[in-house]
């Protein structure tokens, strides 16, 4: 067991690690205003403490598959109908974190995006795909408390760089090359800044709190992506949007056992979710085709940590609302999420 590392404190954060499942599809889905809806933010271990020279890496996986199009609060049956969209995603991130001296923490995430979006019908008929590595992002988090498991709490400025691929193109039925969707772009093609916050609570041998948001502000209106719409018609924005996002992520964990319980290497998990991409963003002009809304997703999940360097973890979300403001877009009714996070150096004071 690590220096500062209460048994239930690896079991709570494990949870929070499968958040990395689904990180790259927070950026370039929310940032690129994609049709199926990302769930959660990468948070990192809260409940190890600080320590200077600690070196951990992790995993994540996300994958969903849906063809229900939402606007507003209800389904648009003419536009599934017609059109038959839907969106697959099957995305990874590969991440690491560095604890520095006086508090402060390095963060790097490497998203390798898998997105796959498919209409049966109209002038883009097909299947426009995003493959390959996303949009990196660099983040310096501070600890504000570090008491240990009873109680942390954290914030962190970063970066979102243009490294993924941003003006991929596709061919529409009548012949025309076009710009995908701004789901089907690996990347953006600006950067970004991120602000997050987070803090936990280790309450008692068998329950453990965490909370997590993320704000991403764009300084720059648009994507480097055309709007395919306006390419085929001339109507709507001439570009793609490229949107704020903000992610607010709640965790509840159970350990199943204590002591030398062989159960205690195991802890159930409740997790909620709030997604809000707006219409305006706070920061600079809101040109470009977006899809805005808020939705909210809750769902089961399970960790286990079979050695105390290695945790592995997973959840399945069900979204329990959704209300799209502008635009219409695929939005999964689940997803799955997995994630491994590992130990490398456990660092020393």
């Amino acid at each position: 067991m690590s220096v500062h590392r209460s048994r239930i404190a690896p079991l709570i954060a494990a949870p929070l690690a499968v958040a990395l499942a689904t990180v790259s599809f927070v950026e370039s889905a929310t940032a690129g205003g994609c049709g199926c809806v990302p769930i959660s933010i990468p948070v990192g271990e809260q409940f190890k403490a600080h320590t200077p020279g600690h070196l951990a890496f992790g995993y994540g996986y996300s994958f969903s598959d849906t063809d229900h199009y939402y606007i507003g609060t209800e389904r648009d049956d003419a536009t599934e109908t017609n059109v038959a969209p839907s969106t697959k995603g099957q995305d990874h991130t590969l991440s690491v974190e560095y604890d520095l001296p006086k508090r402060f923490t390095l963060v790097g995430e490497i998203p390798i995006v898998s997105t796959a979006q498919k209409r049966e019908f109209g002038g883009v008929k097909g299947t426009m795909e995003a493959s390959g590595l996303g949009d990196l992002r660099l983040m310096a988090r501070y600890w504000v408390k570090d008491s240990g498991p009873r109680f942390r709490m954290h914030t962190a400025l970063g970066l979102r760089f243009p490294t993924g691929e941003a003006d991929g193109t596709f061919k529409a039925q009548n012949g025309t090359m076009v710009d995908k969707d701004v789901a089907a772009q690996a990347g953006t093609g600006n950067t970004a800044g991120l602000f997050e916050f987070g803090g936990s609570s280790a309450i008692s041998p068998r329950l453990g709190l965490s909370f997590a948001g993320r704000y991403l502000f764009t300084h720059s209106a648009e994507a480097k992506s055309k709007n395919f719409r306006n390419q085929l018609t001339g109507n709507g924005p001439k570009m793609n949007s490229d949107n704020d996002a903000a992610t607010l992520h709640l965790n509840a964990a159970f350990p199943l056992g204590t002591g030398e319980s062989a159960l205690r290497k195991f802890a159930l998990q409740g997790n909620v979710d709030f997604l809000w991409i707006p219409v305006d963003d706070l920061i600079g002009d809101s040109n470009g085709f977006r899809r805005a809304g808020k939705l909210f997703f809750a769902g089961p999940g399970l960790a286990w940590e079979p050695v105390p360097q290695l945790s592995v973890s997973t959840s399945v979300p069900f979204a329990l609302y959704r209300d799209i403001q502008k635009n219409g877009g695929n939005v999964q009714e689940w997803s799955f999420l997995f994630a491994i996070n590992f130990d490398a150096l456990p660092g020393s004071y």
